[in-house]
């Protein structure tokens, strides 16, 4: 895919035509239930998402804001994810930005993706339940329960509205997200699999790819990064 030239503005480059200042609909936890933990903002404190460019060919879902207002679109602060996931799809001739800067979201705007967050109302970096060091009575108290009412809350009228052709789940919370909305999605399946799926959610199906969320953690002798540059490599084809 041929990248745009940089502009003066690169580094803050999606700014440069107005992608990040676009807000998309202001969003509104209307679920009491989200009430119920210590760390849930109402509304989120949630960085703006940017226009996204139709068609949609593939909606990233990610876990949740690390910090208030930051995570994925921020760009004056590094983001892991946003990072990772740079190196991945260069690694798959997918972008050619040398840094996950403003012209790398660019290009990832233009290549028809699109990223959201699974959870809006937890803008803490460590979410309960999940990840490394996870107490399993915090995701049954917790995680799993914000992360249903969250879904329902944002996640099933964002798919709607943007309508992807492809939809990809990075990592366990991302697809306990989804799974809220269609129930019937397979409970043993795990990230490091790369299992495909149909995803049907209010009159969209779509094809949903399960993989593992992008980090240089080791599992069975490789790192987490290379599962999902493996899985992305077919589902992008």
């Amino acid at each position: 895919m041929p990248a745009r030239a940089p502009t003066a503005e690169d580094g803050r480059g999606v700014r440069a035509r107005g992608a990040v200042n676009q807000p998309q609909p202001r969003y509104e936890c209307s679920r009491d239930d989200l009430f119920m933990w210590p760390g849930v903002v109402r509304p989120p404190e949630l960085h703006a998402y940017p226009t996204p460019r139709q068609p949609v060919r593939v909606v990233f879902i990610g876990w949740n804001p690390p910090k208030p207002y930051r995570g994925f679109w921020f760009l004056d602060e590094h983001d892991n994810l946003r990072g990772e996931l740079h190196t991945v799809l260069l690694r798959l001739r997918r972008v050619t930005a040398h840094a996950p800067d403003g012209w790398f979201l660019e290009e990832f705007l233009e290549a028809g993706y699109y990223f959201v967050h699974a959870v809006k109302c937890w803008a803490k970096a460590k979410y309960p339940g999940f990840g490394r060091g996870a107490v399993p009575r915090d995701r049954r108290n917790i995680g799993e329960p914000l992360a249903r009412a969250c879904a329902a809350a944002h996640l099933c009228e964002e798919l709607r509205r943007l309508a992807p052709k492809r939809v990809c789940a990075l990592g366990e919370l991302a697809y306990c997200a989804l799974r809220a909305l269609q129930p019937d999605l397979d409970p043993k399946a795990r990230p490091t699999e790369g299992r495909r799926f149909e995803l049907s959610v209010d009159g969209i199906n779509v094809p949903l790819l399960y993989t593992s969320f992008p980090s240089s953690s080791p599992v069975r002798g490789r790192q987490l990064r290379d599962f999902t540059r493996g899985h992305l490599e077919e589902f992008l084809a």
